[in-house]
C-alpha cells in the first residue's frame, strides 16, 4: 500500500464515522482526493508509516470508533495500539462477549430496551458504563430493531444520537451468525 492509498483510506474512514451522508461501503471507500493535495501536506510522512500497518482497515475502524476525529499522528501512540488490540479480542471472541454481555442484562428481557419517561433504557446505561460492548448493541438491534423505538422515546438530543450514529456506522463491519446469536438470546431468556 502506498502512503497516498493509506491517506485515502484514512480520509474515507474518517468521513464514514463523522458524516451522516457518507457511507464507505456504499461508495467503496472512494473519496475526492488527489496526489497533488497529498504532496503538499506537512504530515504526509505519517501516512508513509500508516501504509505499513498490516491490518489497516480494522486498525482504523477501532480507533475511529474511539475517536472519529483522530489525527493521523495520534494513531502511533500506545493507546491506539491498545484500542486496536482490544477491538480484535472482542471481534475474535464475539460469541463469548455476547453471552457475557447478556448475563449483565435484567432478567425481564423486554425491560432492558424500554425507555421510561424519556430516560435511558438499561441497555444503553450498561453500554455507557462500559459493561456491554457496542457489538452487543448492534447484534441485539439486528435481532430486535430497538433503535426505532429509542429514536421516538429518548428525549436526549446529544447522547443517544451519538450512540445511534456509532451503531449505524459500525454495523456494516460487524459480521456474525444471526441465527446463532438469536439462539443464544432464546436460551438465556426463554
Amino acid at each position: 500500500m502506498t502512503p497516498f492509498e493509506a491517506y485515502s483510506k484514512y480520509l474515507a474512514y474518517k468521513m464514514h464515522f463523522t458524516q451522516e451522508g457518507y457511507d464507505i461501503v456504499k461508495y467503496n471507500g472512494k473519496v475526492k482526493v488527489n496526489s497533488q493535495s497529498f504532496d503538499t501536506r506537512s504530515d504526509k510522512y505519517m501516512f508513509h508509516k500508516l501504509s505499513k500497518v498490516k491490518d489497516l482497515d480494522n486498525f482504523l475502524i477501532s480507533n475511529m470508533l474511539e475517536d472519529p476525529k483522530v489525527w493521523v499522528g495520534t494513531l502511533f501512540e500506545d493507546k491506539c495500539k491498545q484500542v486496536y488490540t482490544q477491538h480484535l479480542k472482542r471481534i475474535q471472541a464475539l460469541t463469548y462477549t455476547f453471552k457475557n454481555d447478556l448475563k449483565k442484562l435484567n432478567d425481564d428481557f423486554d425491560s432492558n430496551f424500554k425507555p421510561v419517561e424519556g430516560r435511558y433504557p438499561p441497555l444503553l446505561k450498561l453500554y455507557r458504563q462500559g459493561e456491554v460492548s457496542l457489538e452487543t448493541l448492534i447484534i441485539l438491534d439486528d435481532i430486535l430493531g430497538y433503535t426505532k423505538l429509542w429514536d421516538r422515546a429518548i428525549g436526549d438530543p446529544i447522547l443517544w444520537p451519538a450512540v445511534r450514529m456509532k451503531i449505524v456506522k459500525y454495523k456494516p463491519f460487524v459480521t456474525f451468525d444471526r441465527k446463532k446469536m438469536l439462539e443464544i438470546v432464546k436460551s438465556q431468556y426463554i
